[in-house]
């Protein structure tokens, strides 16, 4: 791809600049979609466009292995500088220890020209995929709202240990039945109630349960077939449904780049949820036109095993179900422009759209003692 000349100049005006210091050679560096290879002379990058970006790094052994990605997000503002070092001991990027920071950066400021060879331009090339990913991500608000409170974000959050009293235990007077329904209601309840690190793991919105705790054998019939009301309480939390699209993006963002399953995690539940819903479909149109937009985007960068058009992946399932209630409420021409895109990028199928047979009602037997 031929650079553009004009954009090329104006950033090498009115880009940002990160400077790093201390870190060894041969490490994995990158900004976005830009992956670079630490030398002896790399001090940075310059010509950042101005803007949200993702920063990371990877430290790597002697014999060429990585180690996991440990990143952070940061708001750019046009010229500014930032200065980070490397931490040996967590080997990962910090804050700068500097008496006055402020004096540094000026310092750094007016002898850039002298450091202008040992900085690394922006690849321009990699631009284009980065608005795509991120189009809706242009608020500092969003992003120092959604990622961890101590700016790292690592591959997996560190858990605290669960206390003995929080782990999940069944009634000895429980019969067979009423386990499985516990089953059927959320799985999750079987699992130990481990909790991240404070100031760790990313800050996303709750995303709400499918089929709600305790709920009825015909509840769980009810909510398995439309998750209207998990819907609703999803977009309560938001001003609009633009502030939700960008928090997708968002945790996309931290997943395709730095790796976080925390935020593959939620992701998935927002997909989840929203694929399952045709009385949502048809009561958000905006959301569900705009959802369809992004997953374009999104979707051809998953990795393999989540790229698959197979019955055994649940992200291609969920789609599949998407596309099925988006041609139900009238957003076909949307549905229609997403087939043809993953088509063409992940060659997945769509013909014969059918209701999942896993939406239709659920029938749940239950024996005299529930009864």
């Amino acid at each position: 791809m031929e650079m553009d000349q004009s954009l090329a100049k104006n950033l090498l005006n009115n880009g940002a600049v990160l400077i790093i210091t201390g870190v060894p050679i041969r490490t994995l560096f990158g900004v976005d979609l830009c992956t670079y290879t630490i030398a002896d002379n790399f001090r940075g990058v310059k010509m950042i466009p101005p803007g949200f970006h993702y920063v990371w790094c990877a430290a790597t052994g002697p014999y060429g292995d990585s180690a996991p990605r440990v990143g952070f997000a940061h708001y750019f503002k046009a010229r500014e500088i930032l200065v980070k070092e490397w931490d040996a001991t967590t080997e990962e990027l910090k804050e700068r220890q500097s008496p006055d920071p402020e004096l540094e950066k000026q310092r750094i400021r007016e002898h850039l020209k002298d450091l202008d060879r040992f900085l690394a331009p922006y690849d321009l090339r990699c631009l284009k995929d980065w608005i795509k990913l991120t189009s809706h991500v242009v608020t500092e608000e969003v992003l120092n709202k959604c990622r961890p409170s101590l700016g790292t974000i690592r591959t997996n959050v560190e858990l605290e240990s669960c206390p003995d009293s929080e782990r999940p235990r069944g009634s000895l007077n429980e019969t067979y039945s009423v386990m499985k329904l516990k089953f059927v209601s959320d799985e999750n309840d079987l699992l130990p109630k481990l909790k991240p690190v404070e100031g760790t793991a990313p800050r996303f919105n709750p995303v709400p349960d499918r089929v709600p705790k305790n709920s009825s054998p015909s509840e769980i019939s009810l909510h398995s077939v439309d998750c209207i009301e998990a819907c609703d309480e999803l977009l309560k939390s938001y001003t609009n449904y633009l502030d939700l699209i960008q928090e997708i993006q968002l945790s996309f963002a931290f997943f395709v780049i730095g790796f976080s399953t925390e935020s593959l995690l939620y992701w998935r539940k927002i997909l989840n949820l929203l694929s399952h819903s045709e009385e949502a479909a048809g009561k958000y149109l905006s959301l569900y036109g705009e959802y369809c937009k992004i997953l374009a985007f999104q979707l051809p960068h998953l990795p393999e095993e989540l790229s698959m058009p197979t019955e055994g992946n649940t992200v291609y399932k969920d789609v599949r179900s998407l596309l099925y209630n988006l041609k139900r409420v009238g957003l076909e021409n949307s549905g229609n422009l997403l087939i043809k895109s993953l088509e063409k990028s992940l060659n997945w199928k769509f013909d014969n759209l059918k209701e999942d047979p896993e939406d239709m009602p659920v029938v749940v037997e239950l024996d005299e003692a529930m009864e």
